[in-house]
C-alpha cells in the first residue's frame, strides 16, 4: 500500500475569513475526491491546530499501489483540486512512502 502525504500553507489574506473559508472549500473538495476516484481507499484532511507549525492543511491518501497514486495525479477530478489551490496556498510538501 501506499500512504500520499500533502501539506499546504494558505495564503494569508486582508481578511482572515477568507483563509478560513478557503481551507473549509478546499476540505470539501478533497473529501469529494474520495466519491469520485475509485483508486483511493482511505482519506483524510485536517487542519493544523498548532500556531507554531508552518502548515494549515494536510492530506493523507491511502492507496493499493503506486499506479493507482498515478492514476489519482492525473485523474480530472483531482486536477481540478490542484488548480484550485494554486490560487490559495503559498507552501506545499508532499511525501510517498509504503505501508
Amino acid at each position: 500500500m501506499i500512504r500520499h502525504i500533502v501539506m499546504w500553507k494558505l495564503k494569508d489574506f486582508p481578511k482572515a475569513e477568507i483563509k478560513a473559508l478557503n481551507a473549509d472549500r478546499l476540505k470539501v473538495e478533497l473529501y469529494a475526491l474520495k466519491k469520485e476516484i475509485v483508486q483511493i481507499k482511505a482519506l483524510n484532511v485536517g487542519f493544523n491546530i498548532n500556531t507554531e507549525n508552518e502548515y494549515d492543511v494536510m492530506l493523507e491518501v491511502i492507496f493499493d499501489n503506486f499506479d493507482d497514486l498515478m492514476i489519482y495525479q492525473k485523474h480530472p477530478a483531482h486536477l481540478r483540486v490542484v488548480e484550485f489551490l494554486k490560487t490559495i496556498r503559498d507552501l506545499k510538501a508532499a511525501i510517498d512512502f509504503e505501508i
